[in-house]
């Protein structure tokens, strides 16, 4: 998918593939000493044990100019291309706008056979 997307223009950066239960738990852990709650948390990170990352299935992509994992990562031409083309390549969205689990919205966040 990334020798295609390079093809077309758009480059794509892999952010997070695989993620142990503990890395699950450390990246809780790291956002609630930072002062978030526990409930604005589970909005975007999968309780440990539940996290598709757990899989080795599902990638969190961005760009070379959106690194960071927000919603603006919508706005790039990397998504749009993921949009139009990651189907082809067996992956789909996870967590598109008013998904059925609850979870926010992540652009970023893809999953392949999901």
């Amino acid at each position: 998918m990334k020798k295609a997307a390079a093809h077309d223009g758009i480059e794509l950066v892999a952010i997070s593939g695989f993620r142990s239960v503990v890395r699950q738990t450390e990246i809780i852990r790291e956002k609630l000493a930072k002062g978030e709650s526990i409930g604005d948390i589970l909005r975007f990170v999968a309780a440990p044990g539940y996290s598709e990352h757990h899989t080795g299935r599902a990638i969190d992509i961005g760009s070379p100019d959106h690194g960071e994992l927000d919603e603006d990562f919508a706005r790039t031409r990397a998504f749009r291309w993921l949009k139009a083309r990651a189907r082809h390549f067996g992956f789909t969205l996870s967590f598109p706008r008013g998904n059925p689990h609850g979870i926010g919205y992540e652009p970023w966040h893809w999953c392949w056979h999901c």
